[in-house]
């Protein structure tokens, strides 16, 4: 082979050496565009980016870490990670750390806790790394993660997320799984709809609320939306993703597949596809029916507050009308032969005054003050005989028992339960005009918070009354009234609305609660619950209507003159003598003067200027083995149980008879 001129090899050797040249310098422009490309990528993320030393000083971040933490780039360079985080979360950040560089498995650390620059706090989430060198060795820490002090919602996060993912990550599916786990975790149901509002996804969380799976949504047939709303929904929708005037917290009712009709609230938001183009509308919907189930009951109860202030004053003044007809009557009829020919109209007179009297005892069991004598009763007795006495009355209606033997005991005033009794019977009476069946059921219960908490009331044992008809049911707005004071869905003049009123307004006052549960043409089931007691039942006492005369001097204190005449009266018609005045400083005088010589006072609870209370307290001091027999038309709870037990002698309600007055006097001066 001839030999290559040594001028052709220099010159073949300076054209591969300038070949070279040239592939570096191409490639150096490369690498620049690169980083330059990466650096501005780098700069311009949202999540924030740092590398700390094995010590945890900072050496390297980008410009999301000056915004989160308030420092300048300058200020933060070589700054120690407890120089910005509270102790608790530089101790736990440190442990963190510190088991990075034992096993080098990276650690997802949420709710990381710092102090920006201005003081305020705030928390990250972050994915943590351990950083090695060229020959392995660990030399640093770095990590990725965001600010979450404000949560973003879900749909947000799916609005804006894929597009920042995507810019920073090029494993697309990994953001994918983030958020279709947000969506498969969120307890709240999830829609998506795409630009024609047609069902394209549903979270488990929905599948487990409403019921319909993904494949069942797409069917138009499915009675999902009460027709009444679809209209005003569909317009509000429209609105969201033409105009990308998010929705939120939109209060409305939904059906679920079993047909029940929930409370639910909407956040709807628009979300755009990869070319930022709006593609469809993201649907949040939270069962709200407990909320609005216990807005309700406290709604309740604030009416049965207002309405019980209302109630006990009409009460008291009406209780004093009554015992002054009572008193005339007892009078009229304390000499009267049965064979009279008055006298059966004088006995139906007094028969409407006892049905005047039990119209004033359902409005003091709206009032709080409602309970009269409370013992502790076998309901099962109490609810035996009230079913043999409407049983009598209303023989188209088949009564059936289901009363638990071992049933617990509860502190009742046994008239006012027989009321509300009363009042569940009649109303199961009117929802079955023709006639039908009566379920009475008893049962003990425990009860959790979650059970008592929307009424107020403490968890525990409970004993549980349910009264089922077969009637003829009521729709979801009429069974949210029923309780409400004058609601009535009979004619007008076919009753007060007090009935169902009342009895919540009782069984509120024994610490316990009423639901309802009704569907239209499927009959009604009202359950009551009661505190369960631990102490024996007492018998139920016999009335006895003979009237007890006797001696002795009465001091009578009521500033009603209506009443202070005619309880005048009945007491001399007894046999005693009577001093009667109307003011409770008058009394005190009185009493002052001739206590040697008073037997016993009869006192009114409510007087204007001094009160019965400070009146009987006064008494006391004069002699403390003053017997006072406490009179009102008001219960025996609040003011007058205190006086009662402060030493006061009895109770007697007005309106009472001859002979209820004559037994409390005899009882009371005989007292030791």
């Amino acid at each position: 082979m001839p030999a290559i001129p040594a001028d052709a090899l220099v010159k073949e050797q300076i054209e591969i050496l300038e070949k070279e040249i040239l592939d570096l310098r191409r490639m150096k422009a490369q690498l620049k565009s690169n980083e330059e490309r990466f650096q501005s990528i780098f700069n311009s993320m949202k999540d924030i980016y740092f590398e700390v030393d094995l010590d945890g000083n900072m050496i390297h971040f980008n410009p999301a870490v000056c915004a989160a933490y308030g420092y300048t780039a300058e200020e933060l360079t070589g700054m120690n990670n407890r120089q910005y985080a509270t102790p608790e979360a530089a101790k736990r950040m440190f442990q963190i750390f510190h088991q990075l560089y034992l096993t080098a498995e990276p650690v997802d650390i949420a709710d990381y806790e710092i102090l920006a620059k201005d003081g305020k706090r705030h928390y990250l989430e972050v994915s943590a790394y351990l950083i090695r060198d060229g020959e392995g060795n660990p030399i640093g820490f770095r990590g990725i993660g965001r600010d979450v002090t404000d949560k973003i919602k879900a749909a947000e996060i799916l609005k804006k997320g894929r597009i920042r993912y995507r810019e920073l990550f090029k494993e697309a599916h990994q953001a994918e799984e983030l958020y279709q786990s947000l969506l498969n975790s969120s307890p709240d149901a999830i829609l998506l709809l795409d630009a024609s509002f047609h069902v394209q996804f549903v979270n488990p969380a929905f599948i487990h609320i409403f019921g319909w799976n993904l494949a069942e949504m797409k069917n138009d047939k499915i009675p999902y939306i009460p027709k009444p709303l679809k209209e005003p929904l569909a317009d509000l929708i429209q609105r969201v993703f033409d105009e990308d005037h998010p929705l939120r917290s939109y209060e409305t009712q939904r059906y679920t597949k079993d047909g029940c009709l929930l409370d639910v609230s909407i956040s709807a938001s628009r979300f755009v596809d990869h070319a930022g183009d709006p593609a469809g509308v993201l649907l949040i919907l939270r069962d709200i029916s407990e909320v609005k189930r216990y807005q309700w009951h406290m709604q309740q109860a604030q009416k049965m507050e207002s309405l019980g202030t209302l109630a006990g004053g009409i009460a008291h003044d009406f209780n004093n009308l009554l015992m002054g007809i009572q008193g005339r009557l007892s009078l009229l009829m304390l000499h009267k032969s049965p064979d009279a020919p008055d006298h059966k109209h004088l006995k139906e007179i007094e028969e409407y005054i006892i049905r005047a009297s039990d119209l004033t005892r359902q409005m003091l069991g709206i009032a709080r003050s409602g309970k009269f004598e409370v013992k502790p009763t076998d309901l099962n007795d109490l609810i035996k005989k009230q079913n043999i006495l409407f049983g009598r009355t209303k023989k188209e209606i088949i009564l059936h028992e289901a009363l638990d033997e071992a049933l617990l005991t509860v502190e009742v005033d046994q008239r006012q339960i027989e009321q509300v009794l009363l009042n569940m019977y009649v109303n199961a009476a009117h929802a079955m005009p023709g006639g039908g069946d009566l379920y009475i059921r008893t049962v003990n219960e425990t009860l959790d918070k979650s059970r008592t908490d929307p009424y107020d009331l403490e968890p525990g044992k409970y004993v549980k009354i349910s009264v089922t008809d077969t009637g003829v049911g009521m729709d979801q707005a009429t069974s949210k009234r029923v309780f409400e004071p004058f609601f009535s869905t009979r004619e007008r003049g076919r009753g007060t609305g007090l009935g169902l009123a009342s009895a919540y307004g009782i069984i509120k006052n024994h610490d316990g609660f009423i639901t309802v549960y009704s569907e239209k043409g499927n009959g009604t089931t009202f359950n009551i619950f009661l505190p369960a007691s631990s102490k024996a039942a007492k018998p139920e006492p016999i009335f006895d209507e003979k009237i007890i005369e006797g001696r002795g001097a009465v001091l009578l204190i009521d500033d009603e003159q209506m009443v202070l005449t005619v309880a005048e009266e009945m007491i001399q018609a007894l046999g005693y003598e009577v001093t009667a005045v109307n003011d409770g400083q008058k009394g005190i005088d009185i009493y002052r003067e001739r206590h040697d010589r008073i037997d016993m006072v009869i006192l009114d609870l409510i007087m204007p200027g001094v009160s019965g209370a400070e009146t009987f307290d006064r008494l006391k001091v004069i002699n403390p083995n003053v017997k006072v027999l406490l009179s009102s038309g008001y219960s025996i709870d609040g003011q007058a149980s205190a006086i009662m037990k402060r030493g006061c002698s009895g109770f007697i309600q007005k309106p009472f008879s001859i002979q209820a007055l004559s037994k409390k006097i005899s009882e009371v001066i005989k007292a030791s």
